[in-house]
């Protein structure tokens, strides 16, 4: 069951229309509880799940805009969430924030996350957090179409075609493409991409760049991989 965490139930249709839609996850729903609490407090509609069923009620009546991940149980939290996940293309590929207790951990320093806050936090922290996440994937959202040389990117819809043909991309090679075609001609560094793309509290390396690029050129295909061109000893450009 979809929950709200602030407001009472006459005002659930509108609350679901207003508010933007926050996923929080974990490992039990007693732990969920308080932190859903508080980032509903911030005026986003939550929702929560611990197990299959409580992820399925959370997204049968839409797809979250971030999702964020309670990692302060231990290690193992991380592998639980990504397998919670794993299936549901509409969760897996939206920002995510963790709250953790410890910033030394390994599960901090990787691409699967967009960015983390330390618990306890001042809800001020959290909502400048989760307002960057969501201003990210809001501008991914907004405009129209992007065309060049076959290649149309409807950036309303996150719908990708080349010559017709529909491109299943993940949600960072969708946002690198959009991006670099938005910029046609223009070299971009991989520092740039990386901060353009991933945020400029991004733990991962330079090679993050080099492997959706190459992701990205292997569902362009031979006939349109060199819309992404490789500019030695700086980054890439994209030619349309």
């Amino acid at each position: 069951m979809d929950r709200i965490y602030n407001g009472p139930g006459g005002a659930y249709k509108f609350l679901k229309l207003a508010m933007p839609r926050i996923l929080v996850l974990g490992q039990n729903e007693r732990d969920l509880s308080s932190l859903a609490a508080s980032v509903a407090g911030l005026s986003h509609f939550v929702t929560s799940a611990w197990d299959v069923n409580s992820l399925s009620d959370a997204v049968a009546n839409g797809s979250p805009e971030v999702v964020v991940i309670d990692l302060r149980s231990g290690d193992a939290a991380m592998a639980y969430a990504k397998d919670l996940v794993g299936n549901y293309d509409q969760v897996a590929e939206a920002p995510r924030i963790a709250v953790t207790e410890a910033a030394e951990g390994s599960d901090l320093q990787t691409k699967y996350l967009d960015d983390f806050i330390l618990y306890p936090y001042e809800s001020s922290e959290m909502a400048l957090r989760l307002a960057r996440l969501l201003s990210r994937n809001q501008s991914v959202k907004s405009g129209n179409q992007i065309n060049a040389d076959g290649l149309v990117i409807d950036t309303e819809s996150f719908e990708v075609t080349i010559d017709g043909r529909q491109l299943s991309l993940t949600f960072k090679e969708f946002e690198l493409l959009r991006f670099l075609a938005a910029h046609p001609g223009r070299v971009h560094t991989r520092e740039a991409l990386l901060n353009q793309v991933w945020g400029y509290e991004y733990f991962g390396g330079l090679r993050t760049v080099d492997v959706h690029v190459r992701r990205i050129r292997a569902k362009l295909g031979l006939k349109h991989e060199n819309l992404i061109q490789t500019v030695h000893g700086v980054g890439y450009k994209f030619i349309g």
